[in-house]
């Protein structure tokens, strides 16, 4: 029984994460008879059902997020320097690679890289000026018992957001995914403010 496709408009579907394996949400994408997946997930079941080739975008090297990249016909696969260190030789020997350095249009999407204190290497796809797919970017990283943010990484990262034109972001592991672009914002500033002389790191406790 292949999972259920969640659609987010007549463009934009998605099929839901998974705790059994450990899975984000799969970004689908039909554009202009072309099939984009936003990151592909781990484990059998998220896949099951998604045939042919498509093209794919990696939002960062986390097992959850790049688990099946061997078992997906990728055509062209898109991801940074960082999470291709990660992909086996010859999975990218069977596709057309593209290191994301700098931002990337093609037609209507937007593909480009975001400062994370989570992962470094983090990648966003923004569909249509409308939604913008940002994987695990959003979170920052455990450590002593506590969640910590770099305050140059947020900075930059809340920079990038603020100049997307997309209203809502799509957030892997966010029960329903979409949330609104202004209240992200409105958190990461007050986490940012938060930051104290000559710390580089933001804890939350």
């Amino acid at each position: 029984m292949p999972p259920t496709e969640i659609a987010i408009n007549e463009k934009i579907s998605y099929i839901e994460k998974a705790d059994s394996p450990l899975s984000a949400d799969i970004g689908i994408i039909k554009d202009e008879n072309a099939c984009w997946l936003y990151d592909v997930g781990n484990g059998d079941a998220p896949i099951r059902g998604l045939n042919g080739s498509c093209h794919v975008v990696l939002s960062h090297f986390h097992p959850d997020h790049i688990g099946n990249i061997s078992r997906i016909h990728a055509q062209n696969l898109y991801l940074s320097k960082k999470t291709c260190d990660h992909i086996p030789k010859e999975t990218l020997a069977a596709c057309r690679v593209h290191i994301v350095a700098e931002p990337v249009r093609i037609g209507n999407l937007h593909i480009f890289p975001l400062p994370s204190s989570h992962a470094k290497g983090c990648l966003g796809l923004e569909v249509d000026g409308t939604y913008a797919f940002v994987g695990d970017a959003l979170y920052c990283k455990a450590k002593n018992n506590s969640y910590v943010y770099n305050a140059q990484l947020l900075k930059e990262e809340i920079e990038v957001l603020q100049n997307l034109s997309a209203s809502f972001l799509l957030v892997s592991h966010f029960k329903g995914l979409i949330r609104k672009k202004a209240d992200v914002l409105e958190e990461l500033e007050t986490i940012y403010a938060m930051r104290t002389n000559g710390n580089p790191e933001i804890t939350i406790r």
